[in-house]
C-alpha cells in the first residue's frame, strides 16, 4: 500500500515516471492503523481476555487504490504509470483477504471511523508532503509536476494529533 502511495506523490511530483506492479484484481480489508489502536484499547479495558478480529469488513482491489490514489493528485488516467509485471505475481497469493470484526463491534462496540477513500487520501498527501520536503532538502528544485495533476480541494493532512478527538489526522 506504501509502495503505491509514495510511487503516486512521486509521480505528480514528476520525480518517478511508472509503478510496476502484480495482480490489480486482488482486494484486501484496508484499515486505519488509528482505528485499529482504538479497538486494542477497548480490548484492554475487558473483564477478561479473549480474541477479536480488528478489520473493516470491506475489501477493495488494488485497481480502486490506484484509482483513489492517483484522483487524489489529479491524475485521472493512470494507465500510462502502472505496469503489470510479472514478476510481482504471487503464486501462493489470496485473490481476496477480508475480516469480520462483527464480535469486536458488538462486544468492545468498536468500529471503524476512517473509510477507504479517506485512509487512501491521508497516505497520498502524507507522501506528497515527504516528497516535497526531500526534494527539497536535497536541493533540487520545487517539483514542477506533471500537468493535469493539480491537488484537488479536499481535506489536508496535519501533524497527527497528541490527543485531541480528531484522531484522523485530517484537518478539513
Amino acid at each position: 500500500t506504501r509502495k503505491i502511495s509514495r510511487a503516486v506523490a512521486r509521480i505528480s511530483l514528476g520525480l518517478q515516471d511508472s509503478l510496476s506492479l502484480g495482480n490489480l484484481e486482488s482486494r484486501r480489508d484496508w484499515g486505519f492503523a488509528g482505528d485499529y489502536v482504538e479497538a486494542m484499547w477497548r480490548m484492554l479495558q475487558q473483564d477478561a481476555p479473549d480474541d477479536y478480529v480488528v478489520a473493516t469488513g470491506e475489501t477493495h482491489s488494488i485497481r480502486e487504490l490506484l484509482d483513489v490514489a492517483f484522483g487524489r493528485v489529479g491524475i485521472s488516467d493512470w494507465s500510462g504509470f502502472v505496469r503489470q509485471d510479472p514478476r510481482f505475481f504471487r503464486p501462493a497469493e489470496v485473490d481476496v483477504l477480508v475480516g469480520d470484526s462483527s464480535k469486536a463491534r458488538e462486544v468492545l462496540g468498536w468500529k471503524p471511523r476512517v473509510g477507504f477513500e479517506e485512509l487512501v487520501a491521508m497516505m497520498v498527501d502524507a507522501d506528497v508532503a515527504t516528497e516535497t520536503e526531500s526534494a527539497a532538502r536535497d536541493g533540487l528544485a520545487a517539483p514542477a509536476g506533471r500537468a493535469g495533476a493539480a491537488r484537488p480541494a479536499g481535506p489536508t493532512v496535519v501533524d497527527q494529533p497528541r490527543g485531541g478527538s480528531d484522531r484522523s489526522g485530517v484537518r478539513s
